[in-house]
């Protein structure tokens, strides 16, 4: 090969690419669109999460618009509108969550579609949830409608087909999200949820602990199935000794404080898939009570060490865990294994970076 030849293709192949800049906007849910920007982050994506309020729960962000404290109308409109003029002059992809975008009325979508910006939307769970679908594959989804109010499914799907008119392809953090979405895109991909991994050690059941520890920490209690759990709980009390801790409305810090001591942790009871809650339970190595829907289980790996409970066998689970230290502990280090190989913050970044670069 003649020499110029060799510089020609060294050239192409070590000349410095300019740095993807993605924004995360406008919402943090569970703290994901933080998870993600850090996972990006370490794989030297400029990634910045952008929202329009402080989180309750404490997740953070780079940038807070903080819109619920401008009293007056005009001046809050007008600061979102400046705000997406520097956002179309500053990243390439826009990664949108929770079916919410930069401007009322997804009216930013086709200015940022004739500006060539690449765009996805998230969506996370309620965002998308359709009662009629849900309610004939979930036989407890009926529970969640006694007690929760929601959006109504014509008004979601108007959502949905809005942002489609769009947006060609569609994240959903897990199985149960995907058939809601799938008729109005092009594309649907599956991004599960991420957690830095390096950052919370695992610390397992203690075999040896006479009186373990159960805690449920439910952000929507109508949602979860909180009173299920009470309910099994009160009578698992009148024959074993063990702790129970109910955490609601409480810090993030808080939740993760007490995760580290607990023994048992309790997700979700109705809704038929796991989140945020359960992952970083199973991150610090701790074993599951969650409800996976049974037309799903067979779409998850087969790892998945979750100990599958609902109303009608969450007593007869917990009692399982309480009775067996060591089946505790073993299901607490598959737990962390599994977490390590599908949710950690730079796998599901690895994933996300291929996506923006089809987009």
């Amino acid at each position: 090969m003649a020499l110029k030849d060799t510089v020609i293709l060294w050239l192409m192949f070590n000349e410095e690419r300019p740095v993807m800049r993605v924004l995360h906007c406008p919402r943090n849910i569970s703290g994901q669109a933080w998870e993600y920007a850090q996972g990006l982050r370490a794989l030297g994506v400029d990634a910045t999460v952008l929202t329009f309020e402080v989180h309750p729960y404490g997740f953070p962000q780079d940038i807070c618009l903080d819109l619920p404290s401008e009293p007056n109308l005009f001046r809050k409109e007008w600061k979102r509108i400046k705000n997406f003029i520097n956002v179309m002059n500053q990243y390439d992809v826009i990664h949108f969550h929770f079916s919410k975008t930069l401007l009322p009325f997804y009216l930013d979508l086709p200015l940022l579609r004739l500006r060539g910006k690449r765009m996805i939307m998230n969506y996370w769970g309620g965002d998308v949830r359709l009662a009629g679908i849900a309610g004939a594959k979930n036989r407890y989804y009926r529970l969640i409608a006694q007690v929760e109010r929601d959006k109504p499914d014509i008004k979601k799907i108007r959502n949905i087909k809005r942002v489609a008119k769009h947006i060609a392809v569609a994240a959903v953090a897990d199985c149960e999200l995907y058939d809601y979405v799938k008729p109005f895109f092009k594309r649907v991909i599956l991004i599960p949820q991420a957690i830095d991994t390096r950052r919370l050690i695992p610390i397992f059941p203690n075999p040896r602990r006479r009186e373990p520890l159960v805690v449920h920490a439910p952000s929507r209690p109508g949602l979860k199935g909180t009173s299920y759990v009470e309910q099994a709980i009160r009578k698992l009390q009148c024959k074993y000794r063990f702790e129970f801790m109910l955490l609601h409305n409480v810090h993030n810090r808080m939740v993760r404080d007490v995760f580290r001591r607990a023994d048992v942790i309790i997700d979700q009871l109705l809704l038929g898939t796991y989140g945020i809650t359960a992952i970083e339970a199973m991150a610090f190595g701790k074993p599951v009570l969650c409800y996976i829907r049974e037309d799903l289980v067979s779409k998850y790996p087969d790892d998945l060490p979750i100990v599958n409970a609902n109303p009608d066998s969450i007593e007869e689970q917990l009692e399982r865990l309480l009775l067996d230290a060591r089946l505790r502990t073993e299901i607490g280090k598959r737990s962390r294994a599994f977490v390590e190989r599908y949710h950690d913050s730079q796998v599901v970044a690895q994933k996300l970076l291929r996506v923006y670069e089809r987009l």
